[in-house]
C-alpha cells in the first residue's frame, strides 16, 4: 500500500509539473507572439520612415550640392573680378562728377540775377505791344 501511495504521490507530482510546464509554455508562446508582433511593427515603422524620409534627404542633398556649386562659381568670379580697380574707377567717377558739379555751380553763381530780371522786363516791354497788335488782326 505504501508503494501505491508513493506511486500516487509521484503521479500527482508529475501531473502538477506537467500543468506548470503547460502554463509556462503558454506564457512563453504569448511572449514570443508579443515579441514577433513588436518586431513586425518596428520593421514596418523602419520601412515607412525609410520610404518617407530618404527621398526628402536625397532632394535636400541635391539642393545642397547645387547651392555649393553656385557658391563656388560666385567665389571664382569674385577672385577673378578686379575689385580694387572697380573701387578706384568709382572713386575717379565720383571725383569727376564732383568737379562737374562745382563748375556748374560756379557758372550758376556767376549769373547776375538782377541783370537777368532787367532783361526779362525789357523783353516783356517789347513783346507786350506786339502781342496787342497781333491780337487786333486775329
Amino acid at each position: 500500500m505504501e508503494e501505491n501511495r508513493q506511486l500516487t504521490e509521484l503521479l500527482e507530482q508529475m501531473k502538477k509539473n506537467e500543468e506548470r510546464r503547460n502554463r509556462y509554455a503558454k506564457w512563453q508562446f504569448l511572449a514570443s507572439l508579443v515579441t514577433a508582433v513588436c518586431c513586425v511593427l518596428i520593421l514596418g515603422i523602419g520601412i515607412g520612415a525609410y520610404v518617407t524620409v530618404v527621398p526628402g534627404l536625397k532632394d535636400a542633398l541635391g539642393e545642397i550640392q547645387t547651392v555649393t556649386a553656385d557658391l563656388n562659381r560666385i567665389a571664382e568670379q569674385l577672385t577673378e573680378a578686379d575689385l580694387a580697380g572697380l573701387v578706384e574707377h568709382v572713386d575717379r567717377l565720383a571725383v569727376t562728377s564732383e568737379e562737374g558739379i562745382k563748375d556748374a555751380l560756379e557758372k550758376i553763381e556767376s549769373i547776375d540775377i538782377d541783370e537777368l530780371n532787367r532783361a526779362i522786363k525789357a523783353l516783356s516791354d517789347v513783346v507786350t505791344p506786339l502781342a496787342r497788335l497781333m491780337g487786333k488782326f486775329s
